[in-house]
């Protein structure tokens, strides 16, 4: 996406969507131009706060439903 100075400060919300979808977004300025893109964050697990503090047994898949259909049921 091409865009100036003007254009971005009217239309952020719009360029920014843009940015977060993953478009490379040039800013054509008098200086010279600008490219803005998102970063994406590092990815983490669900447990990723408790990263070495929850010891689980083998065997035992944390992801997985703790109770059955029938116990839902009561």
């Amino acid at each position: 996406m091409q865009t100036n100075v003007s254009m971005l400060l009217r239309e952020f919300p719009k360029i920014r969507r843009a940015a977060f979808r993953g478009e490379r977004v040039v800013i054509a300025t008098r200086e010279g131009n600008l490219v803005l893109t998102a970063e994406t964050p590092p990815g983490s697990t669900i447990l990723g706060a408790l990263k070495g503090q929850v010891h689980v047994q083998p065997g035992v898949n944390l992801a997985a439903p703790s109770s059955d259909d029938a116990e839902w049921m009561r």
